[in-house]
């Protein structure tokens, strides 16, 4: 079981590893991993929000999570509108850029989501998330303060950010 902290409802909630075989039903894979939905909305033609985990296919074990927010560039430019996370043991393995890369194609087959593009924000020391939006065609944009007006700044405390933007093949 994986243990995670639930910062709204502040608790700890455990995630088992493992998906069973008959749940695992990706809507996109490659020969590593595959993206299993766990939105409540799973029609990625009408949903405002989707949520994948990240599983690997000959084991089925959990490696991590990867959502996709569809909003307008400005409504939350400092934060992005992709958040992916990669389990501590399967970090430096490559799924982070592998599921970001498997995000983008299903965004592309979409009409809906991400048309000009996607953003994803980075802390200025994270490398490793920098990297992971560089090797699917991130573009550096911005590289600097977060407005203090902003949630981003005023709940989460972060004050610089570098963004990413990841245009959508035409």
């Amino acid at each position: 079981m994986q243990n995670f902290y639930d910062y709204i409802n502040k608790k700890i909630i455990s995630q088992p590893t493992m998906v069973a075989k008959d749940d695992y039903q990706p809507l996109i894979t490659n020969d590593r991993i595959g993206l299993l939905s766990n939105s409540i909305d799973t029609n990625i033609d009408t949903s405002a929000f989707l949520s994948f985990d990240v599983v690997k296919c000959d084991t089925l074990e959990r490696v991590g999570e990867i959502g996709f927010q569809a909003m307008l560039y400005d409504e939350f430019f400092y934060g992005g509108n992709v958040d992916y996370r990669i389990y501590d043991s399967f970090q430096h393995l490559g799924y982070g850029t592998q599921s970001l890369s498997l995000l983008k194609v299903l965004l592309q087959q979409n009409c809906y989501a991400a048309k000009e593009g996607f953003l994803i924000s980075t802390l200025p020391d994270n490398i490793y998330s920098q990297r992971i939006a560089i090797k699917n065609g991130g573009i550096l944009i911005y590289e600097g303060l977060v407005p203090r007006d902003t949630s981003l700044y005023k709940i989460d405390h972060v004050e610089e950010v570098k963004v990413y933007q990841i245009q959508m093949k035409k």
